[in-house]
């Protein structure tokens, strides 16, 4: 398989033609147009100072370069790897390389953030109000303190 990255768009790299010349061809492109959608996602994220990576989904990546891209460290990855949360396989000659399909993480990142959305919406309902809703007085707040 190839290298993941297909292409890096630094975001300071984008010049104002550039700029220009990609919202002539969103403007020109049918609202359904794929590359229209993708162009409007780099001239967004580079307008706001995020670097664009246009990734293949059948390549393969390293751990370390999937650790990078999920803003983890690699032995929290390996965690996820061995309990068999994110498929992967072995290569090279000894069998101890890994390697993981960018389709694979791409589904194991959609699963995490549902997940963490799950989890922020149920720490952020509210399951009644409690017995004792009136505010502190003072002098609980001054004895708090003192602790």
């Amino acid at each position: 398989m190839t290298d993941a990255i297909f292409a890096q768009v630094k975001h300071d790299e984008i010049t104002l033609e550039d700029r220009e010349l990609m919202q002539e061809l969103i403007e020109k492109a049918a609202d359904s147009s794929h590359i229209a959608q993708m162009l409007q996602r780099i001239l967004s994220s580079s307008g706001r100072g995020i670097d664009v990576s246009i990734l293949e989904t059948d390549a393969e990546l390293t751990p370390n370069k999937a650790a990078e891209l999920l803003n983890m460290s690699r032995p929290h990855l390996l965690t996820f790897m061995d309990k068999g949360d994110l498929p992967f396989r072995y290569v090279g000659e000894t069998q101890k390389h890994r390697k993981i399909k960018m389709s694979d993480l791409m589904e194991f990142m959609t699963a995490r953030a549902a997940g963490q959305e799950i989890t922020a919406n149920a720490l952020h309902s509210t399951v009644g109000e409690p017995e004792d809703s009136r505010p502190f007085m003072q002098e609980e707040l001054d004895e708090l303190d003192s602790l």
